[in-house]
C-alpha cells in the first residue's frame, strides 16, 4: 500500500476544502441583460393605454425570482428599476392597481434596497387617495425586515387618521421578529401604548345630556379597535412568544415583564 507524508496531505486538504468555500462564497456575476430587461420593463410601465401591464407583472416576477442569486450591483439595478414602477406613466387607478402590488411584492425581497423605494411611495402624491394599495405597500415594506423603517411603522400604527394603514403598519411590524431585542422592546411597547389610548376612548362614558355637545371620541376609537385590534395582537404575540389576546392582559403583562426577552 503506498503511504503519503501527512503533513502536505494535510495542507492539500486544506487548501481544496478553502476553494470549495471561497467558491460557494463568490457573489454571482453581474448579469448583462439585467439593464436590457429593466428597459423593457420601462417600456411596458410607460405605454398610455396601460395594455401591457400583464407582460411588465410577468417580467418583474421573472426578474425577481431569485434575488439572493443577484449580483449587488443588480440587485440595487433591479430595486430602482421597481420603484420606478410607481413613478412612470398613468396613474393605475382602482382595480387597475395590480402593477403597483405586484411592484410592491418584489420590491419586500430586496431588504434594505426594496424598503427605500417602497418608503418613497406610501405616502406619494399619486396614491394619496389609495388607502388599499398604501396598505398594500406598508405590508411589503415591513417584509422587507429593515429596520430603519420600525420608526416609521410605529408612527403610522400609532397616529395615522387611516384606520386601514394604522391596522396595515401594525401587521407589517409583526415581520420583525429577529430584529434586535431593543427594536423588538419598542415597537411591543409602542403598539400597547397605542391600544391603551383607544381602549380608554373606546370606554369613557358617554354624557346623557341632550344638550351636551356630541363626543364622537369613544366611537372613533372602537371603529380603531375594530380595524386594529387583531392586527396588534398578532404581532405582539410573534414578538414576544405570548398569547393573550385583551388589552388588559398584555398591559398586565408588560408591567410584570420589563425586561422581557433575556
Amino acid at each position: 500500500m503506498a503511504t503519503y507524508p501527512v503533513a502536505p496531505l494535510f495542507a492539500l486538504l486544506v487548501l481544496g476544502h478553502g476553494a470549495a468555500t471561497a467558491q460557494k462564497n463568490a457573489e454571482p456575476p453581474v448579469d448583462p441583460q439585467v439593464p436590457k430587461r429593466l428597459a423593457e420593463l420601462k417600456g411596458y410601465v410607460k405605454n398610455r393605454k396601460m395594455t401591457d401591464d400583464f407582460q411588465a407583472i410577468g417580467l418583474m416576477q421573472a426578474l425577481t425570482k431569485s434575488p439572493e442569486q443577484q449580483n449587488k450591483k443588480d440587485q440595487k439595478k433591479i430595486a430602482k428599476g421597481l420603484g420606478d414602477v410607481f413613478k412612470l406613466g398613468k396613474v393605475r387607478e382602482g382595480g387597475k392597481d395590480l402593477l403597483y402590488r405586484e411592484a410592491a411584492d418584489a420590491l419586500s425581497k430586496y431588504d434594505e434596497d426594496g424598503a427605500k423605494e417602497l418608503s418613497r411611495y406610501v405616502e406619494h402624491k399619486r396614491f394619496k387617495d389609495n388607502l388599499s394599495l398604501r396598505a398594500h405597500l406598508l405590508r411589503a415594506l415591513g417584509r422587507t425586515e429593515d429596520d430603519k423603517q420600525i420608526d416609521y411603522l410605529i408612527e403610522v400604527t400609532s397616529r395615522s387618521p387611516h384606520d386601514e394603514l394604522r391596522a396595515a403598519a401594525g401587521e407589517a411590524l409583526g415581520n420583525y421578529k429577529d430584529a434586535k431585542l431593543k427594536d423588538r422592546r419598542e415597537i411591543v411597547k409602542m403598539i400597547i401604548r397605542a391600544w391603551g389610548s383607544q381602549h380608554s376612548a373606546a370606554t369613557q362614558p358617554v354624557s346623557n345630556d341632550p344638550n351636551a355637545p356630541v363626543d364622537f371620541g369613544p366611537q372613533n376609537a372602537r371603529r380603531i379597535l375594530r380595524a386594529c385590534e387583531g392586527k396588534w395582537v398578532a404581532t405582539l404575540q410573534k414578538l414576544t412568544g405570548v398569547s393573550h389576546r385583551k388589552f388588559m392582559d398584555w398591559q398586565r403583562w408588560q408591567n410584570k415583564n420589563k425586561n422581557w426577552g433575556r
